[in-house]
């Protein structure tokens, strides 16, 4: 059979409705146009403990959350104290102290004794200092709680010093001021200006140079007392548990009388007060920085704000600053910072473009939806606490776990937001750092009405 007589079979044998063109489905009408619909809502998380409080006689407050998932406990204490204890003249005293205390020995062991003992029992010990705020932290086995809790009570409140190590951190301290950059020391003098929490030296070598080790022994006494700390446990043990670790361990440590030592007066609220206002640097770095920063003014808005602020600063950014590269950090509503950075090829837009976008951001505030995107955004930062332990315990120390604050963050406004903003943008609390200036940038920013108070140079 020939190929056409073939195919012509085959199309004879077929029926005629499977070659019939298919009807075309109408298409169905649009849809008028719907209402914007609310931003999706964050699945519910099963439900946590609530945290249980409870205080020792000494002061001592206690926090307690349980999680029976893992046999793990976490303990933390955090000390905190207030910067105007700094005895005037001596103010690196208190990051002198920290370094004394991470390197130092707790009880009846020396530091590398103490280090073998967390070794042989699989503990992890940690200790971190900021401004105003000393924190160790201890994680082990929960049936090795006890051991633990000890651990911790001696190098909390049993700490010891090796004099001749102490001595040695001092100069390590030393070399570090005179080592340091220009970059460097600009930056520690203007974030020690701005009293942020990050930084425990101050800019001057003599503030460490004239401490004695009396005067460290002093002022840990002074500072690290259990009515001005809180102990919180977080893992696999019981409220009854809880308070008898508390109370074997830390029962005994009390408040100690000290001396009044003459401190660094309180400041008063930085808006509309004459000061600094721009620090510069001069060099050829490839990357130009203009830092604007302030520390908690009179008015800065309600703690519900100050939760949100950061959020909302963060999603600003690209509509006031379009071209620079911003970063913002609102540090537990005591000091703001705000950094923008450009190649060096393109400094001279740098203090313009700042300078105009704080403006643009203050006058023009935020908006409902921006709101709306900043609550779902920290609630959903809330609710997933629990599911990482370090941030939850942090939370709790800041407060941010506190039912009160929870509701009064869904009431906030956005009027309630830009008198916030309005405070803590006032021009004449912000002071600025100039990094990688050279003259055309100097020229910028006096005609931007930042007439530099102090230049650094490279031969500084």
């Amino acid at each position: 059979m020939s190929r056409l007589a073939w195919a012509l079979a085959v199309l004879a044998a077929a029926p005629l409705a499977a070659w019939a063109p298919r009807p075309v489905r109408p298409k169905a009408p649009l849809k008028a146009a719907q209402a914007p619909q609310a931003p999706p809502q964050m699945p519910a998380l099963p439900p946590q403990p609530a945290p249980q409080t409870f205080q020792l006689a000494t002061g001592l407050s206690c926090v307690l959350v349980e999680n029976h998932e893992r046999p793990l406990i976490r303990m933390v204490v955090a000390s905190r104290w207030d910067r105007s204890e700094l005895p005037q003249g001596k103010e690196g005293i208190g990051g002198f102290l920290a370094m004394a205390m991470a390197a130092g020995g707790a009880g009846p062991n020396s530091h590398a004794a103490f280090l073998r003992a967390l070794d042989a029992l699989g503990m992890s010990f940690g200790f971190k200092a900021r401004m105003g705020c000393y924190q160790w932290t201890m994680v082990a086995d929960s049936r090795s709680q006890e051991t633990a809790m000890e651990l911790l009570a001696d190098a909390v409140a049993r700490p010891v010093f090796d004099g001749p190590l102490v001595e040695g951190q001092r100069q390590a301290l030393l070399r570090r001021f005179a080592s340091g950059s220009l970059r460097e020391r600009a930056q520690a003098r203007f974030l020690w200006s701005i009293d942020d929490p990050g930084t425990l030296l101050p800019p001057r070598a003599e503030a460490v140079d004239r401490i004695e080790y009396q005067d460290l022994l002093d002022f840990r006494r002074r500072v690290v007392r259990p009515e001005n700390s809180t102990l919180v446990l977080y893992g696999d043990l019981n409220l009854a548990q809880a308070r008898q670790l508390a109370l074997m361990h830390l029962g005994i440590w009390g408040p100690v009388a000290q001396p009044a030592v003459a401190g660094i007066p309180p400041k008063a609220g930085t808006a509309n007060v004459p000061q600094a206002r721009l620090l510069a640097v001069l060099d050829s770095g490839p990357v130009a920085e203009l830092w604007a920063g302030t520390s908690r003014p009179a008015g800065g808005g309600s703690p519900a704000a100050e939760a949100l602020l950061p959020i909302l600063l963060g999603r600003a950014a690209a509509r006031c600053f379009g071209g620079l590269e911003m970063s913002f950090r609102l540090d537990q509503g005591r000091v703001l910072l705000i950094q923008a950075k450009v190649p060096a090829g393109d400094r001279d837009r740098l203090v313009a473009g700042c300078t105009a976008g704080l403006e643009s951001l203050r006058r023009s505030g935020f908006t409902s939806e921006e709101l709306a995107c900043a609550l779902l955004q920290w609630q959903a930062e809330n609710a997933s606490a629990p599911l990482h332990p370090g941030r939850m315990l942090d939370q709790i120390l800041e407060g941010r776990l506190d039912p009160g604050l929870a509701q009064a963050v869904g009431r906030t406004t956005v009027k309630d937001l830009d008198q916030a903003l309005n405070a803590w943008l006032d021009p004449g609390g912000l002071r600025f750092l100039l990094l990688g200036a050279d003259a055309p940038l100097l020229q910028a920013a006096e005609k931007a009405g930042l007439a530099p108070s102090a230049v650094l140079r490279p031969e500084d």
